[in-house]
């Protein structure tokens, strides 16, 4: 009987573990949505993940607007595209998707189709500290327009036990525009991002640890006047509850998952009129 209990605790533990690795806490794109892991999306041979969202107003049903988030994968669980499909006025439905190309496993290009407009960016790899970006942009069936290029140059720096990443972003030989400083700890784990247009500050990245784990980030966005501050439980190895807090707006977040580990929804709560939104988790395997 002991040998069972220890078997069945054994296999629940691998479940859930594989769980706690598979979404990558206060790591995001489009400023919004998860990002996974590659490993776990590789050795689950996951090749897309869509998320269903709905909102549930309180006392009331459930509703589906038809809003999705799409994630495609390689085999190596790289992401290769994102896509935003949200309802509109009058019955259209607004697309918004990225697409990423690697090789070697290295980045060569990324690109962006919002309607009829496309932005492509080709990356050229000189060194570990030295990338070009070829911009193009086209609308519609016309050709490709060359809008410049970009250079990318990284210096790294240790500050004590912290690692210290600046990125210098601006012409081909020129005065860089933007710097981006990010900050890791002795674990490597980011501590802290800034990004700058000169001397003015535009966005500011923070994350806090507890017990090895994540407890919170929070991103305040200059430009947009925004900011975004979301909590962590850090009980045990598996995130799955805390706060999310959207400018003065808060709200519980919590997880259900499937037997197999795998998040099946991501529950938003509103903490003042118990309104939830609820982000449905379905998968496409290989």
């Amino acid at each position: 009987m002991q040998r069972w209990s220890l078997l069945i605790s054994l296999i629940l533990f691998i479940s859930y573990n594989a769980f706690s690795q598979v979404i990558i806490p206060g790591k995001f794109i489009d400023k919004r949505y998860p990002l996974f892991n590659d490993s776990r999306i590789a050795d689950q041979a996951i090749e897309s993940i869509t998320i269903r969202v709905m909102r549930k107003p309180s006392s009331r049903p459930i509703y589906d607007d038809g809003r999705r988030i799409a994630y495609h994968f390689n085999e190596l669980g790289r992401l290769i595209s994102f896509q935003k499909v949200f309802p509109s006025r009058a019955g259209r439905v607004d697309t918004s998707s990225q697409t990423f190309i690697y090789r070697n496993d290295i980045i060569q290009a990324r690109s962006e189709k919002i309607g009829k407009y496309r932005k492509r960016i080709s990356l050229d790899h000189i060194s570990t500290h030295q990338v070009i970006e070829t911009i193009k942009v086209k609308h519609g069936n016309m050709d490709w327009d060359e809008l410049g290029k970009e250079e990318i140059k990284r210096n790294e720096s240790k500050i004590e036990d912290q690692l210290l990443i600046t990125e210098l972003r601006g012409g081909v030989n020129e005065a860089p525009y933007q710097s981006t400083i990010s900050v890791f700890n002795a674990n490597n784990k980011p501590i802290k991002k800034e990004v700058w247009y000169s001397s003015r500050l535009a966005s500011l990245e923070q994350y806090e640890y507890s017990n090895g784990l994540l407890s919170s980030y929070s991103i305040k966005n200059a430009e947009k006047g925004s900011t975004m501050n979301i909590s962590y439980s850090t009980s045990s190895s598996i995130q799955d509850e805390g706060t999310w807090c959207e400018n003065d707006e808060c709200k519980n977040w919590s997880i259900v998952f499937y037997e197999t580990g795998l998040p099946k929804a991501f529950i938003l709560m509103n903490i003042k009129t118990q309104d939830m939104e609820i982000w449905e988790y379905r998968y496409k395997y290989r």
